[in-house]
């Protein structure tokens, strides 16, 4: 039984990493303090046995059932900016969940689901296994040395890189529409980010803007699409909790300004996320739709689904 179980999750792995790398991850590239892994390793507790739960009582929980788990889980923990860029020594794959900014909260709900959705019980080897999926949607290469260049920044190649195997986009599906924002806003604005302009931070700057155009460009080959701000109220009929919403930024150059987790509590279509406002994360007072219309630079949402 066992050497079957492994097996599962080898040829789970080959499957994943067809379109999402896991290559080895070592310790001394890994920033992930013991109280962080704590913290993930109750959470992963805690999926596996409501997901128990729900096959002895004959229900199925689905993937986007388990992230809204992790994400009420992580309900008040500290919101601190730039969570992977603070105190940057060179590129290391960063995992708090003591602390979080909006993408980073959503990766690790995402990566925490997905592994609970694979693995049949609680043990290291869901630990590891979480590990090696941020991974996977961090980083385009497999590291373990990574450069800044090498990390996925804009959320569009975060979901087009995950497309029909973890998770589905459905902008279009819900009455989105192309939009003509090509992505450039990290090399058009360098001094953004000490990585891009500053060669005492990073040695390889020239090497790295010079990767990130390239992105950008790849980016730009396919169209990029939202659900406009006056689109959202029939979209929203068909969002579910769990669906990952991306808020689409009007400001040029960029792609998407904030990230959270759909969460439907009767019948009001709210969200989940890091919010800079309050500090933490938060069950935020506002629906999707208030959020977005009291925004001056938001223009509409990307919806992506957990499979």
């Amino acid at each position: 039984m066992k050497r079957i179980f492994f097996a599962s999750i080898v040829i789970f792995l080959a499957f994943f990493s067809s379109s999402v790398r896991l290559g080895a991850v070592e310790g001394e590239n890994v920033v992930f303090p013991e109280q962080d892994r704590t913290v993930a390793r109750k959470v992963l507790t805690l999926l596996h046995k409501e997901k128990q739960k729900a096959a002895e009582e004959g229900r199925n929980l689905t993937s986007s059932d388990l992230v809204v788990m992790a994400a009420r889980q992580l309900l008040g923990t500290p919101y601190v900016a730039s969570t992977l860029d603070s105190d940057w020594k060179g590129e290391e794959l960063r995992i708090f969940l003591t602390e979080t900014d909006c993408i980073l909260f959503v990766e690790s709900c995402l990566n925490l689901a997905l592994t609970v959705s694979q693995m049949k019980e609680p043990s290291e080897e869901s630990l590891d296994m979480f590990v090696s999926r941020m991974a996977g949607t961090r980083y385009r290469t497999p590291g373990p040395e990574w450069s800044y260049s090498d990390r996925v920044h804009y959320t569009t190649e975060w979901i087009r890189r995950q497309e029909g195997v973890t998770l589905k986009d459905m902008t279009m599906d819900l009455g989105g529409k192309v939009i003509d924002n090509p992505v450039r806003f990290m090399s058009s604005h360098p001094d953004s980010y000490p990585q891009l302009s500053d060669k005492s931070v990073n040695p390889s700057l020239s090497k790295d803007l010079d990767a990130i155009r390239k992105v950008e460009d790849r980016i730009n080959q396919e169209p990029l699409t939202a659900i406009l701000t006056e689109d959202i109220p029939e979209a929203i009929k068909e969002i579910r909790s769990g669906d990952i919403i991306c808020f689409v930024t009007s400001v040029e150059g960029l792609d998407i300004a904030h990230v959270a987790i759909a969460f439907i509590y009767e019948g009001r279509v709210g969200f989940i996320h890091a919010s800079s406002k309050e500090k933490k994360v938060v069950t935020d007072a506002k629906t999707i739709f208030e959020y977005v219309s009291a925004s001056h630079n938001l223009s509409g949402i990307k919806v992506v689904r957990p499979l």
